[in-house]
């Protein structure tokens, strides 16, 4: 068994990260509230170490636990770990590193790595490893992060019933439905021995790094309030795996290995390779109260509102079309007016397909853009304009360019409607400068929507020399990121928004490289509210663009219902303007006057959730309650959806606070301080803001 007679411990914040040493030098790490160190127990009937470094070298033993071809936990590479030393560091502003080095029994070094700084309720981790062979070493493996030791406080007997598996599924236009099971659910109990690991894994191969799920994963401790997160920095190709072997489970993740998800590097001695970032926390309450403690902080309080014309023309956009809306925005509290795609000249007419080679259609822009965007910012508003870069159309002449493109076996790799740019490569990072870049300065665009519209799938060896298929996604992703830093150099200022596909990029890479990110293509439907509050575990409101797409035909309840949705967020304000009625530009008005108004509380505000959680987001019947706290100050949006009956909702309202505003439906009605009806056989929105009494 082994014995941990050996830790160390060092307080981030409000958590303790808790490295235990076991009698063979091999090291574990666990973290748990800084409020509950009293009632954390250290395993004494433990058969198996789970190294806080997992990692595989070609040629090195599979664990025995039947795992062959399912992972590479626990191989003899990391079982052949040992703890060389470990030292902390803390900078002049606080900011804490410790870094743990440990060696294998072939003479190279591994550096795990746990930073957190004040401010943050986060950890972030990564691994190094470095070769300390006089030979190249074939690293098939290696993780980010290993979490073990949960839950600690039951000693060596957790209870049945103890822990949840958390997830956030995901599908296009139906992003983060939350997924939480116990973990039996999952065969995640010990055997009668530890010898079979139960292995929950899930991840994703491509540049597309939200599909199917996002790159999160949680425990929750429902007996001790404390819930465990882990979230991967999502760039493009991840893993993550929730294993149990002894009583207590493991949480590790990171890059796919080289079986799951063809990833692997060859590293000439004394050369070395860094992980992505992963990023841990734990803490008590509500799942969303945790999970904003895995977010950057947003210092905002400010949040302008979009009006994108997507919903308008649907890939049609003019200089016209321009011109008539931005006279009609410009008295609307609007402050940025953006040309989504179908600008550009396209062989067969269509955006889709068409696009990668961005030269200005001058039928629909006869002068260029430069004309329009004065015209957009003689209204009051700053322009914008799309782009998708890092693909081109299968009906564009750069298609046809297949030096430029990504290739698998010396074929590009194709969808049906596109074909994905190397951007590794010097001569393509030149034509991007002249065709985007440059023209987003010559146009005087201060708005620059970044699209995706498909995966290049498990990718392609040898992007930017990368041995593998998977490591090849990483340089590309890279080159990427690095683009968006030269529009930000070439334009100062700009507002770089983040889409793909609507949600398919929403993980921290992605989030932090930008400024706004597209909340999903649920452009018209019902279940936005329920999509933007799942993302709110993900994204802060004050950075998650949420559509609200308007018709002449929509009645004031749709119209409510839309508007307050973009409540739990950015307001992306969409459809043919050009055609509403002034009782429904009164509503519009009144609507974005509010949010307005209680942007602060919307871009700093805790968020909150309450209410069951709806079955189908295609057709949904039920309630929600959502919206953001402050001290002094509490939005509450009650969303119904399609109701049978009417039903009678309680509010959960701190005793001693009033009623101050109000917006919204009278589908739904305030009968008492704390309740509120909801009429049934209607989709409805209304907005409440609630303060202490004087």
């Amino acid at each position: 068994m082994r014995s941990f007679a050996e830790h160390y411990r060092y307080r981030l914040g409000d958590m303790i990260a808790d490295y235990l040493v076991d009698q063979d030098r091999q090291v574990e790490l666990m973290i748990y509230p800084a409020e509950r160190v009293d009632q954390v127990t250290v395993p004494t009937n433990q058969k198996t170490t789970v190294s806080l470094v997992q990692a595989k070298l070609a040629g090195a033993a599979v664990d025995k636990n039947f795992t062959n071809g399912l992972t590479m936990f626990n191989s003899a590479t990391t079982q052949s770990l040992r703890l060389v030393g470990q030292q902390a560091d803390t900078t002049a502003d606080g900011r804490q590193t410790i870094t743990t080095t440990l060696r294998d029994d072939q003479g190279s070094t591994y550096q795990h790595y746990l930073a957190w700084q004040p401010g943050q309720q986060r950890l972030k981790v990564w691994t190094a490893f470095i070769n300390g062979r006089p030979t190249t070493q074939h690293l098939v493996w290696l993780a980010s992060f290993c979490l073990s030791g949960v839950s600690p406080f039951y000693g060596d007997q957790m209870p049945a019933g103890t822990l949840d598996l958390i997830r956030l599924r995901s599908k296009w236009a139906m992003e983060g439905r939350i997924e939480e099971r116990p973990i039996e659910d999952y065969d995640l109990e010990t055997s009668w021995k530890p010898s079979g690991l139960a292995l929950e894994q899930f991840g994703q191969n491509g540049t597309m790094p939200v599909r199917r799920f996002f790159p999160y994963v949680g425990l929750r401790d429902r007996a001790a309030d404390v819930t465990w997160l882990a979230e991967l920095a999502g760039q493009a190709s991840w893993q993550l795996n929730v294993s149990r072997l002894d009583d207590r489970l493991a949480i590790f993740g990171g890059l796919p290995d080289a079986d799951n998800g063809q990833w692997f590097t060859d590293i000439a001695p004394g050369k070395d390779y860094t992980s992505p970032y992963a990023y841990l926390t734990v803490g008590t309450g509500d799942l969303l109260t945790v999970s904003r403690r895995l977010q950057t902080p947003i210092k905002t309080t400010e949040l302008p509102i979009i009006y994108n014309e997507w919903g308008t023309s649907w890939g049609n956009p003019s200089a016209d079309l321009v011109h008539e809306s931005v006279a009609l925005l410009q008295d609307h509290h609007v402050d940025c007016y953006v040309i989504d795609a179908g600008w550009y000249d396209s062989p067969d007419g269509n955006w889709d397909g068409g696009h990668g080679d961005w030269l200005v259609d001058v039928d629909r822009f006869p002068a260029g853009m430069a004309p329009v965007v004065q015209d957009i910012h003689a209204h009051g508003m700053q322009a914008g304009i799309w782009y998708e870069y890092e693909t081109v159309g299968r009906n564009s002449t750069k298609s046809a360019d297949t030096e430029a493109l990504v290739k698998r076996d010396g074929i590009p790799v194709t969808t049906m409607k596109r074909r994905f740019l190397d951007l590794t490569q010097p001569a393509v990072q030149t034509y991007l400068r002249e065709r985007m870049v440059q023209h987003l300065v010559a146009s005087g665009f201060d708005y620059l929507k970044v699209d995706y519209n498909d995966s290049t799938g498990i990718g392609a060896a040898g992007i930017g020399g990368a041995t593998s298929p998977a490591e090849g996604l990483q340089r590309l992703t890279d080159a990427a990121l690095a683009m968006l830093q030269e529009v930000r150099q070439a334009v100062p200022g700009i507002t770089i928004e983040n889409c793909a596909s609507g949600g398919h990029r929403l993980t921290p890479t992605w989030i932090d490289a930008t400024d706004v990110s597209s909340f999903s293509d649920a452009h018209e439907t019902h279940s936005i509210p329920i999509i933007a509050t799942n993302e709110l575990n993900v994204i802060p409101a004050a950075k998650n663009l949420i559509w609200c797409v308007v018709h002449p035909e929509d009645s004031p309840d749709e119209l409510y219902f839309h508007l307050i949705a973009t409540f739990l967020g950015r307001v992306c304000f969409s459809g043919d303007i050009r055609q509403l009625q002034p009782s429904q530009w009164q509503i519009i008005d009144q609507c974005l006057a509010f949010y307005q108004h209680y942007a602060a509380l919307i871009a700093q505000g805790a968020p909150f959730r309450e209410g069951p959680a709806v079955l189908s987001y295609h057709d949904p019947v039920g309630y929600q309650i959502s919206g953001f706290k402050q001290d002094k100050q509490m939005l509450v949006l009650v969303f119904g959806y399609n109701l049978p009956a009417r039903r009678f909702v309680n509010l959960d309202i701190p005793t001693g606070w009033r009623l101050t505003d109000a917006v919204g439906s009278t589908a739904i009605q305030r009968t008492d301080q704390g309740r509120v009806s909801i009429a049934p056989h209607i989709f409805a929105a209304r907005a409440f803001v609630f303060a202490p009494t004087a």
